[in-house]
């Protein structure tokens, strides 16, 4: 603990960023006998849709992995060095979301098809968000990469028909065709591996998102009495954020985080005991700042 707060928040937040990418970095795939490896032996889903299901889920979601450290590094250091203070509610919005689509894709009780399922849907969204890009070009260039997109479109759709998965077509052109149920929104996915509060995490949501895209309902949020007295009549505001409010309002990309780590040790076998305790300074530390104790483990050694 030190006598910056936003220096306290910050640093954990890099620690557990830095953690991560190592974790990640000595792994690279998963442990043999894991739920993982299992689910990949002779690739019981592959098909038209990919040759290697289960690699590919492997793939992204460490690529999931490095987007929600990434950006946790980059929230760390500008709470570090007290600047760029809207930019914290979007830096932490892509962490918690990617973190959550991970926590998602990684979920324990959740069976080999629907696990392959969960990515055929995100390669959808993908496919589905690049076409709408694709479709303001002109030139060859642009229709070839927008028939392959349509093509895999299909692949997915055939293979998933020979799996018992039903694709669905919405009426409206610019979402995303899906298999079996309908993906969770970034909301429902954060607000599920943020708290076992429901609702918690879709506040959180909510609050981010409203900053990020500029909404006045956000952005107000940051409007503080100036500490000079305003002239007789007149009441003087500047934007600043306090180190609580701070920890308050970003506390999802740590929740979300916490339990990223949580499900790479059930799912890939890592061994996270150098994280384990990182993640918990972590969660300390952001609850004493906000005033919201964690009530988690202990804390042990100097961390």
């Amino acid at each position: 603990m030190s006598s910056d707060s936003f220096a306290d928040l910050g640093g954990t937040l890099r620690k557990v960023a830095d953690g991560l990418i190592r974790l990640v970095d000595l792994n690279k795939r998963p442990a043999a006998g894991s739920p993982a490896d299992k689910e990949a032996d002779g690739e019981p889903f592959a098909g038209e849709w990919s040759a290697h299901p289960a690699r590919d889920l492997v793939a992204t979601l460490l690529m999931e992995c490095w987007s929600c450290a990434d950006h946790l590094t980059v929230t760390g250091a500008v709470l570090t060095e007290h600047r760029a203070v809207a930019s914290l509610h979007t830096l932490t919005r892509g962490a918690a979301e990617a973190g959550a689509i991970a926590c998602y894709m990684s979920e324990p009780g959740t069976d080999s098809l629907e696990r392959t399922r969960r990515l055929m849907n995100h390669n959808l969204v993908a496919l589905h968000e690049d076409l709408n890009m694709l479709s303001r070009f002109e030139g060859q260039d642009a229709a070839s990469k927008a028939a392959r997109h349509r093509g895999q479109q299909a692949a997915i759709a055939r293979t998933g028909h020979r799996f018992g998965l039903v694709l669905t077509k919405p009426k409206k052109a610019f979402t995303p065709c899906f298999l079996g149920d309908k993906p969770p929104s970034a909301m429902a996915l954060i607000d599920k591996y943020a708290s076992l509060t429901s609702g918690v995490g879709a506040t959180y949501q909510q609050l981010l998102s409203s900053v990020a895209h500029g909404q006045l309902h956000g952005l107000s949020r940051f409007l503080m009495r100036a500490p000079a007295p305003a002239e007789p009549g007149k009441v003087s505001v500047q934007m600043n954020l306090s180190a609580r409010d701070a920890a308050l309002h970003l506390l999802a990309g740590p929740l979300c985080v916490s339990t990223l780590v949580e499900h790479l040790r059930w799912f890939f076998g890592w061994d996270t005991e150098a994280l384990d305790p990182v993640v918990i300074a972590m969660l300390h530390t952001w609850g004493r700042v906000a005033q919201v104790p964690y009530p988690g483990p202990e804390l042990s050694g100097s961390l």
